[in-house]
């Protein structure tokens, strides 16, 4: 076994900082985002809201003993549900990847320059060891519910997260010249815009939306562990098959081809950055870990 890492109290701030970040802005409720919040509850979020913040300064300065650091994440959990709540959904991806870079890199700086250090530090195992749980933990928080956001944002912005809709969709009846009186001479004009203006069959549906997320929630904790494990053939193997499970719906339904390939890929690329960052914090704080890595 090789010599525990030694680390400064700084950086096992940041990661036990990082992990309650991650607890209070992903782990506790969902946010309203700027669309589907007809059913929302907002008294409820409201509430849980102000639970958040009352966490994360109350166990900030329990911490740090720094009031700068405290204000920081007060204002870092209040800011970041009402801007992504305000935000146009296409622009989801990029505001959920630059907070989550943001937090890090600020939280970070602001550690370093005031040279803060921890309060609470234990004994069962080393500062490396602990640094690296905390990291560990937050990665797969961020992964998941931070990891939808952007899935989620890359797919609207491409436009193949639809709603299910049919050629009878009471909503949007179609128009044909059957509701036109027969004794009319009905133009060629109108002919056209009728087709044209009849409702197009779209096949991705919200329960089908619901499967994907809860897959790909799965998926990514998977891909992350088997990315900071270095086991790429596993990783292969698992993107593989997932398309080979849903292959028959390819040839049928071009919408939902897009739908899975786009969801899938922007998955795969927040599971490969994630690992890849967690593989890099294992490897210098406990590299014992990787040795349990998948073949």
């Amino acid at each position: 076994m090789a010599s525990p890492v030694i680390i400064n109290d700084g950086l096992l701030l940041w990661s036990q900082l990082l992990l309650l970040w991650s607890i209070a802005a992903y782990g506790i409720t969902a946010d309203p985002l700027n669309e589907g919040t007809a059913r929302f509850r907002w008294t409820r979020w409201a509430f849980l809201l102000a639970f958040r913040a009352a966490l994360a300064v109350g166990f900030t300065y329990g911490l740090s003993r720094s009031v700068i650091l405290s204000a920081f994440f007060l204002l870092t959990t209040l800011l970041q549900p009402l801007l992504r709540y305000r935000l146009p959904m296409r622009w989801l991806a990029e505001f959920e990847g630059v907070w989550m870079f943001g937090s890090m890199v600020f939280s970070l700086t602001i550690i370093r320059h005031f040279h803060f250090s921890t309060q609470w530090v234990t004994s069962a195992i080393s500062p490396a060891q602990q640094a690296a749980l905390c990291i560990l933990a937050s990665t797969l928080l961020l992964v998941v519910r931070g990891g939808t956001h952007i899935v989620r944002g890359i797919l609207r912005k491409s436009g193949t997260l639809t709603s299910k809709r049919t050629l009878s969709d009471p909503a949007h009846p179609p128009t044909s010249v059957a509701s036109v009186p027969v004794d009319v001479a009905v133009p060629a004009a109108i002919e056209i815009a009728a087709a044209a203006e009849e409702p197009v069959r779209m096949t991705v549906d919200a329960e089908e939306y619901n499967r994907g997320r809860l897959i790909g929630n799965l998926e990514r904790i998977v891909l992350t562990i088997v990315v900071a494990a270095g086991s790429y053939a596993a990783l292969a193997f698992l993107v593989a098959a997932k398309g080979v499970v849903r292959s028959d719906e390819f040839e049928n339904n071009r919408d939902f081809t897009e739908y899975f390939l786009i969801g899938s890929l922007s998955s795969v690329l927040v599971a490969l950055c994630a690992g890849m960052g967690l593989r890099f914090a294992l490897i210098r704080l406990w590299p014992d870990l990787l040795t349990l890595q998948l073949q």
